[in-house]
């Protein structure tokens, strides 16, 4: 079985010692949320909270302190025996301590009473304003308290006895953790793996028997139960299962129409396994009289995407990946006689975004579209060996196209296929490459 042990999360933890030498870092977890009246949404974990603690349960507050030693502090709901019978296990404090490793635990009902005390002992304070109601209350009356106030006339200030720190600075975490999960390990890669070979089953069932008989739905159906069946208890995003026209609207997820007048079908789906995500579209042909530019087109997008993963090698950057791709769509839609401007006036002036609108690729790990970042300091991150992401372009033939009597039958026409590439030591590899086109 494939998993992230404890002494990984640990290891996770203290890599933030790269960035913070001195300060307290608070890391609020997702609640659980009512779906309609007594009746919850299934609850996911926050992934940068679980990246570094693989703890699953809501209404959890996690603290890291750096002295520079780390302690790891958890704040949790307790362990209820009604909330057993009736819900289900929790870890509690002496889980959170004996099975998630926390070298302390607490009730959550006691941050209010306990984070000013930890706060106190710190002038930097890593966390992100706005990601929870309670911790932004924590921190805007506690700091408020220690600042020099006017109480009276002029020259009359009290200052708080306590205050024994310079000033003090709110500092975002966010980027820091994004940018260790841009590196995956071995057992994430295992894990992603997983997650696209579970994909795999779906798109290969589907491709066998698809015909224009069916329905959005039902392919989705079909797909999913597949998912479901291979041990995926979660989509890693709504699938999106577009005929014909629907494939012009990126994130189509009505997924409610007949197939019987689609040529096309654009499946974009991904299976999540034990939090990791998979990301894959594939273009099937439903109707067996496709017109020729229709193919033609098809087969742009298919170079396009082929070329771009070839040029995947450490040392590149994702805006080289596009670039690739870019090319040859370009001269593609020139072929197609959409475009007759010079390639640096269809650059210049972004003539192709009206049929290529989307970048080439994104990060892909414990999100779909993973938090890790495309620049750093106005730079762009280089390739590295255990970095994730999708090459997928497409190209788009909606009704607000301008169409002319050579490339009208175009209309309609979405095309887009992506697979997922893992960089490495010598080049890339295609971990979607038994998914069948």
């Amino acid at each position: 079985m494939i998993n992230i042990s404890q002494n990984e999360f640990s290891k996770r933890r203290n890599q933030l010692s790269k960035y913070i030498d001195n300060g307290v870092l608070i890391l609020p977890g997702n609640k659980s949320f009512v779906r309609n009246h007594d009746v919850n949404f299934d609850f996911r974990q926050n992934s940068d909270f679980w990246y570094l603690s693989g703890f699953n349960e809501p209404n959890s507050i996690l603290i890291i302190l750096f002295k520079p030693e780390i302690e790891y502090i958890i704040f949790v709901e307790p362990y209820d025996v009604h909330h057993h019978i009736w819900e289900g296990y929790r870890a509690g404090i002496e889980g959170a301590e004996n099975t998630f490793k926390a070298n302390k635990s607490y009730p959550i009902s006691e941050i209010q009473n306990i984070l000013p005390e930890i706060m106190s002992e710190y002038d930097d304070i890593y966390y992100r304003i706005g990601s929870d109601d309670i911790v932004d209350d924590i921190i805007t009356s506690f700091y408020s308290t220690q600042l020099r106030q006017v109480t009276g006339k002029r020259g009359n200030y009290n200052i708080n006895s306590n205050l024994n720190h310079g000033s003090v600075s709110i500092i975002d975490p966010i980027p820091f953790i994004s940018n260790l999960r841009m590196i995956k390990s071995e057992n994430e890669i295992k894990l992603i793996d997983e997650a696209i070979n579970i994909t795999s089953k779906g798109f290969n069932h589907i491709h066998s028997l698809l015909d224009t008989s069916m329905t959005e739905y039902e392919v989705q159906v079909e797909i999913e139960y597949l998912f479901r069946k291979n041990g995926s208890r979660y989509n890693a995003y709504p699938s999106i299962v577009a005929g014909g026209k629907n494939a012009c609207v990126l994130h189509y997820i009505d997924n409610n129409q007949n197939l019987n007048n689609a040529d096309f079908l654009l499946i974009d789906a991904g299976a999540e396994f034990e939090y990791y995500a998979s990301d894959i579209t594939r273009t099937y042909k439903v109707s067996k009289n496709i017109h020729s530019l229709k193919l033609e087109a098809y087969n742009i997008v298919l170079d396009a995407q082929q070329n771009a993963i070839k040029s995947v090698r450490p040392g590149r950057t994702l805006k080289d990946i596009h670039k690739t791709a870019l090319d040859i769509l370009i001269d593609g839609l020139k072929d197609l006689k959409f475009l007759d401007a010079s390639y640096q006036d269809i650059i210049e002036n972004n003539l192709y975004s009206e049929y290529y609108m989307h970048g080439t690729s994104h990060w892909l790990g414990l999100d779909v579209h993973d938090s890790s970042p495309y620049t750093i300091n106005k730079t762009d991150v280089i390739l590295e060996p255990g970095m994730i992401f999708t090459v997928e372009p497409g190209l788009y033939f909606s009704s607000r196209s301008s169409f002319t009597t050579h490339n009208k039958n175009l209309e309609g026409t979405g095309i887009r296929i992506e697979d997922n590439i893992l960089v490495t030591k010598d080049g890339y590899r295609n971990m979607s490459d038994q998914i069948k086109y």
